[in-house]
């Protein structure tokens, strides 16, 4: 056995960790590129070499990790859409373990709802043109980038759900509606004010005021006089 070949010989798995983990650290390079440039630039201004060249990647090797411009935007989004909706329902969770045991009313429900799209609202304004792309990508993709924004639409309709379901009980909210339905709709509500935003050349900044007003038009209703 040569000189060189004893130097370079590695106990069977070694090379494939080192291996695995250069790439965890190349892909960890490249999602923070394209999160970094798509906070200041827009999805259509950026490009891969430059997302390459921020993480420190050949463009080649940029390409073994995506299979188009258009995985950058879920890349970078996807994750932080997760924790954000982590972050709501143990919002959501904190509230309702502080408020235990005192009266429960309608508009508290109300609130509850409001403070979970008000909470989406701040994300979609830090860059309002990525973030409809991104939300807009879960109806026009396909696979698993599909799944995952529906998964994350359903995290939410979920929520809303239970807070309806919580009212309901507690019959502080009326018991005629389905309260799907109505997730379904306020969801649907907030997808639209997003997509309508830049058709009717509305400012982002007023997402959350046109937002509650028809959130408020759908649940407000709900509420039992008695609550």
């Amino acid at each position: 056995m040569s000189e060189r070949s004893l130097s370079t010989s590695e106990p069977p798995g070694v090379s494939e960790g080192v291996r695995d983990r250069a790439k965890r650290n190349r892909l960890i390079r490249i999602r923070k590129a394209a999160a970094d440039l798509l906070v200041v630039k827009s999805f259509h201004q950026i490009t891969t070499k430059e997302v390459a060249q921020l993480a420190g990647v050949g463009e080649a090797t940029l390409f073994r990790y995506i299979s188009g411009k258009h995985d950058l935007l879920t890349m970078a989004y996807a994750d932080q859409m997760d924790a954000l909706l982590n972050r709501i329902e143990e919002d959501d969770a904190r509230q309702v373990a502080s408020t235990r045991g005192g009266p429960l009313t309608g508009q508290h429900q109300v609130d509850r709802i409001y403070q979970v799209y008000n909470t989406r609202c701040d994300f979609y304004l830090v860059n309002p043109t990525n973030a409809a792309l991104y939300l807009r990508e879960g109806f026009e993709a396909g696979g698993e980038t599909a799944a995952r924004h529906i998964a994350q639409g359903d995290r939410t309709i979920r929520l809303v759900a239970s807070i309806l379901q919580d009212g309901q009980r507690a019959r502080v909210l009326t018991d005629v509606v389905d309260p799907f339905i109505v997730a379904q709709n306020c969801h649907g509500t907030y997808i639209h004010e997003i997509d309508r935003t830049p058709a009717r050349g509305f400012d982002p900044a007023t997402i959350w005021d046109r937002l509650v007003a028809r959130l408020a038009a759908q649940l407000v209703p709900l509420i039992e006089r008695s609550s």
